[in-house]
């Protein structure tokens, strides 16, 4: 299987200190594309700006540097998405950030490590290039065990899944995985405080705000982890209206592996139990995302999670019109508010005995009236 991720093997420079910028968007009034059916009962109302349109293409003259479509291909060709290895795959990378977690706790020296975090990326990126079946994992309930080594696996697949759909060459993969591994390790410090059953108090949303400076610390003793990587670290919290943190930076002041990270977070982060709280539906805090919080955010990068991931994302249960239950297999671009379904329950409630899979965007009825619950 090829190997796209060398960047802890030391074969990954940092010589392109304008690689993580943003580049401006120039882009005018987006237009409804045209191509999406109308569902037969009337769905939460999202921007239109939002879901109407597909994200930017990548210039042409990038294409040299892409990640290599003879790559994406031959991963294709040799592999199998299959939902049992998608399952044992993200186990692996649980443990594998468990296990990292442990030894910087232990102050051991990581960079004896890095060989298994270089797989681990590899072994990401053929999972997302063979199909959709690892999202399923990312929405599946964990409330009995320690969140964070989750988290960091869920960050790290979404966000790898806009920096494809992005164009991202293999340089700029890697930075943002690295990224993504490290950026929130300075969490691990301080279990008590983010695993407490109380609400968190202001005295201790001052502590873990310090998790930046805990996390660089740590990514500052990694080998191959670049000023590209330290900089996304820092500013995985600043926001594009300048509303973020630590230093209340915005728009293009922040790299893109930035923005990215940080609509990611957010997202994984409220859609998940806490100690103190239930989660958030999908469907709810992609309407948070694009609504009240959609200044927070760069708008191609939500563009992209929304028309990629779908509103209702894949591996979520939503409820029909026809109040059966099914489960989102998969995302349409340009079309999020009509996903790939399977039934699991009838409208009574009943399981269902055979599996029937909907494209619900080659048909009109049914439709999905709303998130639920497994």
């Amino acid at each position: 299987m090829p190997r796209m991720f060398d960047v802890l093997r030391g074969t990954v420079k940092n010589n392109d200190k304008r690689e993580g910028q943003e580049k401006k968007s120039s882009a005018g009034d987006l237009k409804n594309s045209g191509g999406e059916k109308k569902p037969a009962s009337q769905p939460l109302s999202f921007p239109r700006e939002i879901l109407t349109s597909a994200p930017k293409e990548v210039p042409s003259a990038e294409d040299h540097s892409l990640t290599s479509k003879k790559l994406i291909s031959a991963v294709r060709q040799h592999g199998v998405d299959s939902h049992e290895k998608a399952q044992n795959l993200y186990d692996n990378a649980v443990a594998v950030i468990r296990e990292m977690l442990g030894k910087i706790s232990m102050g051991e020296d990581i960079n004896l490590y890095n060989h298994k975090l270089s797989e681990l990326l590899d072994d990401v990126f053929n999972q997302l290039v063979m199909g959709d079946n690892i999202l399923i994992s990312v929405y599946e309930k964990k409330k009995e065990e320690y969140y964070l080594p989750y988290h960091i696996v869920n960050c790290l697949l979404l966000s790898s899944i806009i920096g494809l759909n992005m164009g991202f060459n293999k340089s700029r993969l890697s930075h943002l995985g690295l990224a993504c591994i490290f950026y929130d390790t300075g969490l691990d410090s301080l279990k008590e405080i983010i695993c407490s059953p109380s609400a968190i108090t202001r005295e201790g949303r001052s502590v873990i705000d310090s998790h930046i400076d805990k996390s660089l610390r740590i990514a500052e003793r990694i080998e191959g982890v670049n000023d590209v990587v330290k900089e996304t670290i820092r500013t995985h919290h600043e926001r594009m209206n300048g509303a973020g943190y630590p230093r209340g930076i915005k728009a293009d002041e922040i790299n893109v592996y930035a923005k990215i990270i940080g609509l990611v977070d957010t997202y994984e982060a409220i859609t998940h139990i806490r100690p103190y709280r239930e989660e958030v539906n999908t469907h709810k805090a992609v309407r948070a995302i694009v609504g009240p919080m959609k200044n927070y955010f760069d708008a191609d990068v939500m563009k992209i999670f929304i028309n990629k991931m779908s509103v209702y994302p894949i591996g979520s249960i939503v409820k029909l019109d026809t109040e059966e239950t099914a489960r989102v297999i998969s995302a349409h671009p340009g079309s999020p508010l009509r996903p790939v379904i399977m039934i699991l329950s009838g409208a009574d409630g009943s399981p269902v005995r055979e599996r029937t899979i909907i494209d619900l965007s080659k048909q009109d009825s049914p439709s999905i009236k709303d998130s639920a619950q497994p």
